[in-house]
């Protein structure tokens, strides 16, 4: 008899074992879910991070919010990309005159800053409580990342910021430079608005909570960040940290007015068609030149002769009624 209830005691525990095992909440290989548990009243206080792949408790009145570890983009495109609307600004004066207005078409990689080192002070965190929750990014449970409203916040962060640093570098150069990439203006602003952008997208989410290219979840990286000098040239310097900053790729700037770019493309073909015939008509007159000091040459006379010659030849032997004559003065066809 006791053998029989301490083995039902060992069952009963290996069935609870396996039912608390089959009940916790496992991270996607991709995600990185916060844990909150019930407080006082309906106050949730954080207690753990569960890291991707791996498994926590299971919630019962608990919630938890799963959030993104992997490299995410916007990309603003004309098609396929996350918005088809571009960054509409102003080129550079042309005189007392506004430049033409240009369309600026950019793309940004990033990461989101999941590192968790710390608990409730720690970047994920941060972020989830001052950005992430406002606007609903993920709601209670393993798979509750809400692709819809992450959009919404990147447009509200860091689209926004995007366009405020590239609406104070557009007016540096001509909507023809920015059109036709003159001069490597594209890389030029890239490089001048990286500050202005880290700056504003920092103050958008509240902190260092996206992450450019070779972040490494909370270890150090360096990597080189350009620096405007006080003489207004370009420089670089190096730096060390856990989150470098998130950089703007330009990939396309237009005329916004699509009447100035077709005005433009005409003023070129005319320009092309004009310089077409101007290198016609120079070839006619250098030829007749030519031509002219040519016909005064005894041997460019007999040359001419000779070749009359055997023009004719030719034609008479294609003519089964003509005769071949060899004269004085060469070939004569009869």
């Amino acid at each position: 008899m006791r053998r029989t209830t301490a083995t039902l005691g060992m069952l009963t525990a290996s069935a609870l074992l396996l039912t608390t095992a089959a009940c916790s909440t496992r991270a996607g290989s991709d995600n990185i879910i916060l844990y909150y548990k019930n407080g006082a009243g309906d106050n949730k206080v954080f207690q753990e991070c569960i890291q991707p792949g791996k498994a926590g408790s299971w919630p019962v009145d608990d919630q938890i919010f799963a959030l993104p570890t992997s490299l995410r983009t916007w990309n603003i495109r004309p098609s396929g990309g996350d918005s088809k609307d571009p960054i509409k600004s102003g080129s550079k004066p042309v005189g007392t005159q506004p430049g033409p207005e240009v369309v600026v078409y950019t793309a940004a990689d990033f990461y989101l800053n999941t590192d968790c080192t710390g608990g409730q002070k720690s970047p994920i965190v941060q972020f989830w409580e001052q950005t992430g929750r406002r606007y609903g990014v993920s709601t209670d449970g393993e798979n509750g990342f809400n692709r819809k409203a992450w959009a919404t916040m990147l447009i509200n962060t860091l689209v926004t910021a995007e366009e405020k640093a590239i609406r104070e570098q557009t007016r540096n150069w001509t909507a023809d430079e920015l059109d036709a990439n003159l001069s490597g203006a594209w890389g030029q602003m890239e490089r001048r608005l990286a500050r202005a952008f880290a700056d504003e997208l920092r103050t958008k989410v509240g902190g260092d909570y996206f992450c450019g290219s070779g972040y490494q979840r909370g270890r150090n990286v360096t990597w080189t960040e350009p620096v405007v000098n006080a003489d207004g040239s370009l420089g670089e310097i190096s730096k060390t940290g856990t989150c470098p900053p998130v950089r703007i790729s330009i990939t396309d700037v237009n005329f916004a007015d699509a009447g100035i770019a077709e005005a433009r493309n005409r003023v070129y073909k005319a320009q092309q068609d004009a310089e077409a015939e101007l290198i016609k008509a120079r070839a006619e007159v250098q030829k007749s030149e030519l031509l002219g000091k040519a016909t005064s040459n005894s041997s460019y006379v007999r040359l001419r002769e000779i070749e009359a010659q055997l023009e004719a030849a030719k034609a008479c032997a294609a003519n089964p009624n003509c005769t071949l004559v060899l004269g004085a003065d060469g070939v004569i066809a009869k």
